[in-house]
């Protein structure tokens, strides 16, 4: 019996003994694992993953990465601001600038191995042109002959002036010379896409979706985590530096800083400036400038104050940038002397510049000059500013509230909101000032004028001036390029003039990556590429 029972314990020790070696061996074989995911790939934390594919209904920067690296579209915009062949191998202009021709890469290719073809441009933007799809960005496409009328149910397609003439070439006829269009055609939202349900439902239905970038998605984990595998019908596949990227989707800066500080991702953009010298010490961040800035804009859909233009300049010569800049935003950013950015692209192959309208520190003696000229019978005891809730917002706007207390004496109340409720703030004009975020969506100083025409979506501030709003329309049809640039600067003269925005600052995108991580870059418009992103171990 007691033999029994000794054979009974053995058995049990060698179980034990048995299990804890595997359950070892397991827990090792797990945590090599999870360490060799980002030490074999490049992880990039995209932020919150998008509704759909199809985006045209938002301008999120960073959703709009994952169109920048699985689809591409007749032409690229390099982190220079150039525009470099994509589908597209070559292009002719007519004489007179409104005929556009555009030869479709023979080897391109649809992540099926199916040829692309020029119908399937023409396709592609009779579907994002369709009056039953919310695009937002629509009107940029008003200068090809047919598509306003298209857009808003008055003719079909046929009428539009994008044609294939035959297989691999495909025509474009302008209503006028618009020297920028291929700027307006780099954007990730022209990347060509079939836009069907697929792309509402891309989580689900990733793998039957037809590619036509560098990268393909071949998995979305439960967590939302997503496996990027090389297009092996791309074009340009021999220049795609590696076969898996892996995309986590972490919400916030914080949440990406402890997961980069813990190497569960080793690339993120926009880290937590406060932490940016302790990023520094143990890994390499760059920042690449954006077509984006950030301003005061007032309210001018209502009486008071903030409709004063007196007091509007006394508030713009209050305001000390390099403050902000400089201790507020750790220098990653570049103070706004004007209000479109310096290295915006003129469509001439050079740099738009214009005047220098501010300077970098407040002048309390000018605004309290310029106070002088405004009526003492607004009576307002306080002015309310709101911004988009983050620490960065909040302490630049508290900073320029104390500045125009010191210098026009009235006391600014400071109020933070999420986005929605934010902008449903700006819809309903329940505020005096808002630090606001305002971008060029293409690289064309146009662009960023655009949204202050009394009939764009975009001014929901109550800015209305019928001699910009002509000015416009004469840049617009201007055949002159340089002729062009010189009514834009008119109009950002005026915009300046009447100052319903104070341009503070223009912003930088900021990439944090691990020291082996190499060949990240952003194009122009500030989108992360991935296509020369890999790995160096040695």
């Amino acid at each position: 019996m007691k033999k029994f029972i000794y054979i009974i314990l053995g058995m049990l020790i060698i179980s034990i003994v048995s299990i804890t070696l595997i359950g070892g061996s397991l827990q090792k074989k797990v945590e090599q694992t999870e360490s060799s995911n980002y030490k074999n790939n490049v992880t990039y934390n995209l932020g919150k993953l998008p509704e759909d594919l199809i985006m045209l209904d938002s301008n999120n920067l960073r959703e709009k990465d994952i169109l920048a690296n699985t689809f591409e579209g007749l032409v690229n915009c390099d982190e220079n601001g150039k525009i470099v062949p994509a589908l597209a191998e070559s292009w002719d202009i007519s004489q007179d600038g409104t005929n556009y021709t555009f030869k479709i890469r023979k080897d391109g290719k649809w992540s099926d191995g199916s040829d692309i073809t020029a119908n399937d441009f023409v396709n592609f933007f009779s579907d994002i042109l369709n009056k039953n799809t919310n695009n937002i960005f629509s009107d940029q496409l008003n200068c090809i002959f047919g598509v306003e009328d298209y857009r808003k149910g008055k003719c079909d397609f046929n009428n539009v002036a994008i044609t294939a003439l035959n297989n691999k070439t495909l025509n474009i006829r302008l209503n006028y010379p618009c020297n920028y269009f291929l700027n307006i055609l780099s954007q990730p939202i022209y990347a060509l896409r079939n836009i069907d349900s697929k792309l509402i439902d891309w989580k689900k239905d990733y793998r039957s979706i037809m590619y036509s970038g560098s990268f393909c998605i071949n998995n979305i984990s439960d967590s939302g985590e997503i496996t990027l595998k090389k297009n092996s019908h791309y074009w340009n596949k021999a220049q795609v530096k590696s076969n898996s990227i892996t995309l986590s989707s972490l919400k916030t800066k914080e949440s990406a800083l402890a997961a980069f500080q813990s190497s569960t991702i080793n690339v993120f953009t926009d880290p937590p400036l406060g932490e940016l010298k302790t990023i520094e010490g143990k890994a390499k961040y760059k920042v690449s400038p954006l077509l984006q800035g950030e301003g005061i804009a007032f309210n001018l859909k209502r009486s008071g104050i903030a409709n004063d233009n007196s007091f509007r300049k006394a508030v713009a010569a209050s305001i000390n940038r390099n403050n902000i800049v400089k201790n507020i935003l750790n220098s990653t950013a570049l103070e706004s002397y004007s209000y479109i950015p310096q290295y915006t692209g003129d469509g001439l192959n050079g740099k738009y510049i214009n005047k220098v309208f501010f300077q970098g520190n407040e002048d309390i003696k000018k605004a309290s000059d310029m106070m002088k000229s405004v009526s003492s019978s607004y009576g307002e005891a306080s002015l309310k500013l709101i911004y988009l809730d983050t620490v960065e917002n909040k302490k630049t706007c508290e900073a320029i509230g104390e500045s125009i207390k010191k210098a026009v004496g009235i006391d600014v109340k400071c109020e933070g909101y999420e986005a929605s409720k934010f902008n449903e703030k700006l819809k309903k004009g329940d505020y005096d000032m808002a630090e606001i975020k305002y971008e060029g969506y293409y690289d064309y100083p146009l662009s960023f004028l655009d949204m202050w025409r009394s009939a764009s979506q975009y001014n929901l501030y109550g800015y209305r001036n019928v001699q910009f709003d002509n000015k416009f329309m004469n840049a617009k049809f201007e055949k002159d390029g340089t002729k062009r640039i010189e009514i834009l600067k008119e109009m950002e003269n005026m915009l300046m003039e009447d100052m319903p925005i104070i341009p503070l600052y223009f912003n930088d995108v900021i990439i944090s990556q691990k020291n082996y991580v190499q060949g990240i870059y952003t194009n122009k418009l500030g989108n992360i590429k991935l296509d020369k992103a890999y790995l160096d171990v040695h």
